[in-house]
Parts: structure tokens; C-alpha cells; sequence
């Protein structure tokens, strides 16, 4: 796990900052050219939901300390620094690019910004236990991306109704997506766990995250799937954790 200290970077420190920032930027960029191209703006947005959630997952309690993390954020700021300096209108194209269709660019912001208030609030909260924040954060990329993955071409099919504009197809994809991300934070952080005895538990996790995403108001989800997810692990799979160890 990740300690709370500045520190010297070590070799693979290094290399997972670069290798982050690199994907990031490709990412963005392709996502980009997606939307430019006229592409429906909800697959670069989940492309970009996707792919960034689960590096920042894996790869951040993996750090020997803070400054892995800043020189990956570091390293992504300053290839974003030169595109932006050779198309000054790039940040808010991407913006463009990374909003729902009945949703402003100020939106967009607010979604990527509680979900970073979401993450470090797990982080700090749960940092005794790595599974709990990897698994938030995957609910988020996975579990949130599904719904909508899911539930965009297929929704509607077996019940017509929806709520929100959320179907129960979508809402199946949520949970058992959220079941996967849960089920893959133990696998890789907590070995002790054995996943087979734990499924009931899972699945009752993977139920309170869906509720919370089919009762979210557009970019509240962001906040409340990673808190819900992180809260109920901690309740059912971990209930003798210590809240703030460090």
C-alpha cells in the first residue's frame, strides 16, 4: 500500500508514472477524435470512464509513496500543457467531448470533481484496506460504465418502463459488473479472503451499489457508488476495520 509521505521514486514507481501518463493522454486523445468524428458522446465519455478508473485502481495503492502519483499526474499535465499550447480550444473541446447529450460542460467538471472528492474519501477513510478503495473505484468504471454500456442498446427490451432514463437491463449490468469489481480487488489485494465463502456478501454489496445508482441524479452517481460500495465492504466483508489507521 501506498504511504502517505513524499518520498524517492523507485524503479517501478517510475515506470508505472509513465506508463499512466501515456495511457491517459492516448486515451483522451482517442476519445477525442471519437466524438469529433460524431460519435454518440456517451462512448468516448465511458471509454474514458472505463480505462482511466481502472488504471487509477490498480495502480495507485501500488506506489511506494506520493510521488509516484504526482509524477504520473505530472507527466499526464504536461503532454496535456503542449496539445493545449498548439489548440488553445482543446480542453474545452474535450470537455464537449466528455458530456452527456442533455448535460452542460459544467456538469462534466462537477461529475469528475465529486468523484475525485469520492476517492480520496475512501482512500483515507479505508487506507488499512486496499481491496475496499480499488473495488470503489472499479464500481465506478466498471459497474456505473455497464449500466449505461448495457442499458443504451438494450434497454427497454424485456421492461419498457424506466426510471430516469435508467432500465432494468442497464440496472442488471450494474450489479453484476460491481459484483466483478469487487470480486477482482480481493482476488489481486486481499488473499486472505476466500471469494467462494464471501459470495452472498458480495452480492448484497453489488444490490446497494446498483440502488444507489438507480437513485443518483446525474453526476451524483459519481460521489455516491464509490462511498456505498466502500461502506458496504467495510460492513460485510470487513467490519472490524479501523476507520482513519493512519
Amino acid at each position: 500500500m501506498v504511504d502517505l509521505v513524499f518520498g524517492e521514486l523507485a524503479l517501478l514507481d517510475i515506470g508505472m508514472a509513465i506508463a499512466t501518463g501515456l495511457i491517459v493522454s492516448v486515451v483522451l486523445a482517442t476519445a477525442y477524435y471519437m466524438a469529433a468524428s460524431g460519435m454518440p458522446h456517451w462512448k468516448p465519455r465511458k471509454l474514458v470512464h472505463i480505462i482511466m478508473g481502472t488504471v487509477i485502481a490498480l495502480t495507485v495503492v501500488a506506489y511506494s509513496n506520493l510521488s509516484g502519483p504526482a509524477f504520473a499526474v505530472g507527466i499526464f499535465l504536461t503532454i496535456l500543457m503542449y496539445a493545449w499550447a498548439h489548440k488553445s480550444e482543446l480542453i474545452w473541446e474535450l470537455l464537449i467531448a466528455g458530456s452527456r447529450e442533455e448535460e452542460s460542460r459544467l456538469n462534466t467538471f462537477a461529475s469528475g470533481f465529486m468523484g475525485l472528492i469520492s476517492f480520496t474519501t475512501v482512500f483515507l477513510l479505508f487506507f488499512a484496506r486496499p481491496e475496499i478503495f480499488v473495488a470503489a473505484i472499479l464500481a465506478v468504471s466498471w459497474g456505473d460504465a455497464a449500466g449505461e454500456v448495457i442499458g443504451r442498446p438494450y434497454g427497454g427490451r424485456f421492461v419498457k418502463r424506466k426510471y430516469r432514463n435508467k432500465s432494468l437491463e442497464g440496472s442488471i449490468g450494474v450489479l453484476l459488473f460491481t459484483a466483478l469489481s469487487v470480486i477482482t480487488s480481493l482476488v489481486l489485494f486481499s488473499p486472505d479472503t476466500v471469494v467462494f465463502n464471501v459470495l452472498p456478501q458480495i452480492l448484497l454489496i453489488a444490490m446497494f451499489t446498483t440502488a444507489a445508482e438507480f437513485l443518483s441524479i446525474g453526476w451524483t452517481d459519481n460521489f455516491f457508488i464509490p462511498v456505498v460500495t466502500a461502506i458496504t465492504m467495510w460492513w460485510f466483508l470487513f467490519p472490524g476495520t479501523i476507520l482513519f489507521p493512519i
